[in-house]
Order: C-alpha cells, then sequence, then structure tokens
C-alpha cells in the first residue's frame, strides 16, 4: 500500500499590492536619475545641434515627472488593505507615466549619441525600443493576476464573475497573451522602422509635440491610476475593463513608436 501523500493543488497568484510598494522606490530612483544628467546636459549645449539638445533635455523631464508621480502612485496602491479588483486596473493605468519615463530616458541617450556618437544612433535608438516593447508587456502583464481578487463570499462572488470582462484564471492567462501580442504592435513596427532607417528628422515642432504628449500621457495615466483606486459608495467592485486594459497597453506602445519614428 502506498504511502504517499496527496499534495493538494497549488493555487497561488500575484499580489498587486506588494508588487506596487516593491517597484514604487525603484521607480522613483530611476526618474531621480535624470536630474543630474539633465544638468551635464544644459553644461554641455553650446557644443552640438540646439534642437537635439532640446529634445534630449525635454525628454529626460519627461522621464523625470513621469517617474516620480508614478512612483507616488505605486505607492499608493501598495498601502492599500484590501486586494480589491480595481487594483490592477489601478496599476495598468500608472504603468502608463512609469513606461513613459523609461523609453524617455533611453530616447535621451539615443538623441545625445546622435549628437556625439552619429555613426551609432540607430542603436540608441533601437534599445529605447526594446525598453517600450518590455514596458508594453509589463502593462499587460497585470492582466494575468486580475481573476483573483474581487468578492470573497462564495455566493456573491459568483454573480459577479459572471458580469465582470475577466471571469477564471483561464481568461485572465488567456486574454494576458492576446493584449500582449496585440499592444507590442506598434513598438515593433518603430524598431522595423529604425532598422530600415525610416524616421523624421527631429524639428522645432516634433520635439514640442513629443514632449507634450509624453508629459500628457504621464499626468494622465497617474491621474486615471489614482483615480481607479477609489472603492464606489455602493460596494461593487468593478475589475479591469476591457477598454482600461487596451487603452493602457496601447497608450505605452503607441508613444514608444511616436518616438523611435522622430528621434534623430
Amino acid at each position: 500500500m502506498s504511502t504517499e501523500r496527496t499534495r493538494p493543488a497549488v493555487t497561488g497568484h500575484y499580489d498587486v499590492r506588494r508588487g506596487a510598494a516593491a517597484y514604487a522606490p525603484i521607480v522613483g530612483a530611476f526618474g531621480a536619475l535624470s536630474v543630474p544628467a539633465t544638468i551635464v546636459l544644459f553644461t554641455t549645449a553650446g557644443t552640438g545641434d540646439t534642437t537635439l539638445v532640446s529634445l534630449a533635455a525635454g525628454l529626460l523631464v519627461v522621464a523625470m515627472i513621469g517617474s516620480l508621480t508614478g512612483s507616488i502612485a505605486l505607492a499608493a496602491i501598495g498601502a492599500e488593505v484590501d486586494e480589491t479588483a480595481n487594483l490592477p486596473a489601478a496599476v495598468m493605468f500608472v504603468a502608463v507615466p512609469v513606461v513613459v519615463s523609461l523609453v524617455s530616458v533611453l530616447s535621451a541617450f539615443a538623441v545625445l549619441a546622435a549628437i556625439h556618437l552619429p555613426t551609432q544612433k540607430t542603436l540608441f535608438a533601437v534599445i529605447a525600443g526594446v525598453g517600450g516593447l518590455a514596458g508594453t508587456y509589463f502593462t499587460s502583464f497585470a492582466v494575468g493576476d486580475s481573476w483573483h481578487p474581487g468578492p470573497q463570499d462564495p455566493g456573491v462572488r459568483e454573480e459577479w464573475r459572471r458580469r465582470q470582462w475577466i471571469g477564471s484564471r483561464d481568461d485572465a492567462y488567456r486574454q494576458c497573451a492576446i493584449l500582449a501580442a496585440v499592444s507590442s504592435v506598434p513598438p515593433v513596427t518603430g524598431l522595423v522602422l529604425r532598422l530600415l532607417g525610416l524616421h523624421a528628422q527631429p524639428t522645432e515642432s516634433s520635439v514640442y509635440a513629443l514632449v507634450g504628449a509624453g508629459l500628457a500621457l504621464a499626468m494622465a495615466g497617474t491621474f486615471c491610476g489614482v483615480q481607479r483606486t477609489m472603492h464606489p459608495l455602493s460596494g461593487d467592485q468593478r475589475g479591469v475593463r476591457r477598454y482600461e486594459a487596451y487603452g493602457t497597453a496601447f497608450s505605452a506602445g503607441l508613444y514608444t513608436l511616436a518616438v523611435l519614428v522622430l528621434l534623430p
């Protein structure tokens, strides 16, 4: 007779609150590094194309603002006591300024490479694109464990799940894979265009447009993320919605595409 004991199935999940609390100081420190880089850039402003210097400085400022506001929003999510269904959506919104910050700082170095190492500018632009692609994937990843948070009362939970976009673990993993694949199209397109040498030469107008778009995305993502941490007075928890998932992931991907097209 076998003496082996049957082990229970492992049904663990990712606690988004702990992840957000751990990411917050990392993201904040990342943005703080943009400050000395901006100072150094201004001290050497007279040695290169003023349009490119303005673009690099603007991207570094976007990176600083996106990372600092994103880190504060992540800390707010990490301070949540209960694992409610709105938190994965909040993380997806907050991921937008974080990705914008990541892409912006890498793109600023690509601009500096265009000034001082013109033969290597494509390499640095591709590095920025890969950073954006990774950020888009991590934004999509939040859908994978969005099935777990929500009402814990079995009777209430079953009825609540039927009204959600993500209703089970299988749904969550399948939709996560689809979202990651679809939202990667813009950054991959940008990478292909760069490798083919197809991009625009930066102008004063494109600098304003790119920096303005980065700031707008960073602030919108932070604001929407913080708002999404608010709990409805009715007590009916709001899980991740399809338009929120695709809107956040595509925002990160499209910003990456725009940067790759407008980098020198």
